[in-house]
């Protein structure tokens, strides 16, 4: 069995370089859904007690938007960020004692955004 670089060279040898492009492409992206898991697992894992919990929330939220090109106050940005706070209030945090609703929250998360 061949392995990726085997193939990936006999790709190039053979002239093939949109597939070798595409599968380039496709190594070196972040894959969404992942890292999206790995933001509803720091939401569950964190207190959220200390600035530093809250700030790093926010520098993993602005991360995923540049990695995804989610831009601020549109459907698709909007909708995620919601999903986001919902996962939140399901894990039973006392969110008003850091943001006063989702609009707040909103307005924390999209700082390093605008």
């Amino acid at each position: 069995m061949l392995d990726a670089n085997e193939v990936k060279k006999m790709l190039r040898i053979d002239g093939h370089m949109d597939a070798l492009q595409l599968i380039q492409r496709l190594e070196d992206s972040i894959s969404r859904k992942a890292e999206y898991l790995y933001l509803k697992a720091f939401a569950r894992e964190s207190s959220f007690d200390d600035d530093a919990s809250r700030w790093q929330f926010r520098c993993l939220w602005t991360a995923y938007c540049f990695h995804h090109g989610l831009t601020v106050d549109t459907s698709e940005y909007d909708r995620e960020l919601l999903e986001l706070w919902e996962f939140m209030v399901k894990c039973g945090y006392p969110l008003s004692r850091w943001w006063a609703g989702f609009d707040s929250f909103d307005a924390f998360m999209c700082e390093y955004l605008v």
